[in-house]
């Protein structure tokens, strides 16, 4: 990516066998030139979903404060600053739930496909403004919806929009109002489960039980007293909940890259019995064996969709299964997951097909 006539070198964590997809955007470039037309010198800079740090690198010379959703992307963005010959240690982040920097003067957000998770960005962000701080969020035209305007104009007074640069476009936000009317950070879920489930914005499945996971619950196998047992891309750890709720038991591990399911799993699961990893990776669990692994992989990462990641966690998921260990997925049945998995395990039933879900047991 060129930057202010620099060359910066970026790479996506986790790497990625398509060539067509890159480290930045032409939104990221946008959103940087306009910043830069702003001028940045003493000036307090935030960066939000910065997927692969694209941005803080750019900006390092200005000491920006990253926060931070995904562990991949603290990964990407350590993995960046490196390969640009930065010290990671002296760059600050936080998360977006608990902003450790304050009076910013200007941030730059690349907004995400989840409205209610762009909401949140920018609520947590007004709180940090000052009555000249401003916030520009980048886009591709292509994925541009009115919701995003409307929100940005709840929490600011000047809403205007840049010209359009290789299909990429800047929402420019000014003059925060002094008086907002706050959005809870996090809501119930409904359910017909008897569970009380709560998720903070823009986790997945943000209004029902997840179709698939409810399809998987319904096929569970009778798990006997003592087990270790791993919830893997746990979301807002629905099907913890559902295990602890009836087998409270067990040892239950919950692992997700974003860091507002693991604060929602957290509100769900509470601290008896129960291990929480914000990781991408099931090495997070320190070596730990599991009876019982149980996943509904993701397969949409933002306006992309790969399986790529979901096989990762697979080869991760039998390293960690003990000797006669089970391992249950529950996904679409057009990904064809089972093809994949009988190069990794000795047995790989189909345990049931329900619409166009299929559970998968491995073992």
């Amino acid at each position: 990516m060129r930057f202010n006539n620099k060359t910066i070198n970026l790479q996506r964590y986790p790497n990625t066998a398509n060539r067509s997809l890159r480290a930045w955007s032409a939104a990221d470039e946008l959103i940087l030139e306009t910043a830069l037309g702003l001028g940045l010198e003493k000036k307090k800079i935030a960066l939000m979903h910065d997927t692969f740090g694209a941005m803080a690198v750019a900006l390092s010379t200005h000491n920006p404060h990253s926060i931070i959703t995904n562990a991949s992307q603290l990964k990407a963005t350590k993995l960046n600053l490196a390969n640009n010959g930065l010290d990671k240690k002296d760059w600050e982040h936080s998360n977006p739930l608990n902003i450790q920097s304050t009076d910013i003067d200007i941030a730059l957000l690349k907004i995400p496909k989840s409205a209610d998770l762009f909401q949140l960005y920018i609520q947590q962000l007004h709180a940090t403004c000052k009555s000249k701080s401003v916030i520009l969020c980048g886009f591709m035209t292509r994925n541009f919806t009115a919701r995003w305007k409307e929100i940005a104009e709840l929490y600011f007074d000047d809403v205007s929009q840049s010209m359009a640069v290789k299909k990429a476009r800047v929402l420019i936000l000014k003059s925060p109002k002094t008086k907002i009317e706050k959005v809870p950070l996090f809501h119930t879920i409904k359910n017909d489960l008897d569970l009380n489930l709560k998720q903070y914005s823009g986790v997945f499945s943000s209004e029902k039980v997840d179709p698939a996971t409810q399809v998987l619950l319904e096929h569970l196998p009778t798990v006997s007293e003592g087990k270790n047992i791993l919830d893997l891309a746990c979301g807002n750890g629905v099907i913890a909940a559902y295990l602890q709720k009836n087998q409270p038991e067990n040892i239950l591990s919950v692992i997700d890259d974003n860091y507002l399911a693991i604060a929602s799993a957290k509100l769900n699961l509470g601290k008896e019995n129960i291990n929480y990893h914000w990781s991408d990776t099931v090495t997070a669990c320190r070596d730990q064996k599991f009876d019982l692994i149980l996943c509904n992989p993701p397969f949409h990462f933002e306006y992309e969709n790969t399986i790529e990641i979901s096989l990762t966690l697979f080869k991760e998921a039998k390293d960690a299964l003990n000797n006669g260990g089970s391992f249950y997925i529950v996904a679409n049945t057009h990904l064809n997951y089972r093809t994949h998995l009988t190069k990794l395990f000795n047995e790989v039933t189909q345990v049931t097909e329900s619409g166009k879900f299929e559970v998968i047991l491995c073992k």
